[in-house]
């Protein structure tokens, strides 16, 4: 019975670990975050929407503004072959109900800050130029509103 009860006691313990929200899951306030949420209201369209851009030191490019979560995550390889040569990466995911379209991100003078994901719904037979000229109209309307790197990373302006 003592036995029965530690492990009520553990289960519960670990169930209430679980139940918490890790730091990485916590929707940050700031002009990213804000860019994101008002891309996926304008463009209700696009199943996911991500931001890699550098850290304040150039050092990194971890997801800062995200529909998905995953905040703080590194970017992967195809992730910084975008970032570094500029060149679209564009494919369906392997599940193939995904169309992925990434691209550099710059601010309004052309600086490279980082990567966009765009990514939308996809069957079989989709004009996949299309899509890649969807989310490249996003792109544009998004770094239109980006002065700098400073105000990317900054705080939310209600």
């Amino acid at each position: 019975m003592t036995r029965l009860i530690s492990l009520a006691i553990a289960l519960g313990a670990a169930v209430s670990i679980s139940a918490q929200t890790p730091a990485a899951a916590v929707k940050p306030h700031t002009y990213a975050q804000k860019l994101i949420d008002e891309g996926i209201a304008k463009h209700p369209e696009i199943v996911i929407f991500v931001f890699h851009v550098k850290n304040a030191d150039g050092s990194d490019y971890p997801i800062i503004g995200s529909n998905i979560g995953r905040y703080g995550k590194k970017a992967d390889e195809d992730d910084l072959r975008v970032i570094h040569t500029g060149k679209p990466n564009l494919e369906v995911n392997t599940a193939g109900n995904h169309f992925e379209v990434e691209m550099a991100l710059h601010d309004t003078a052309k600086n490279v800050l980082g990567a966009i994901a765009v990514v939308y719904n996809y069957k079989k037979g989709d004009d996949q130029e299309a899509l890649h000229k969807k989310a490249e109209q996003v792109r544009s309307e998004i770094e239109k509103q980006i002065p700098s790197l400073e105000k990317l990373l900054g705080p939310a302006e209600d």
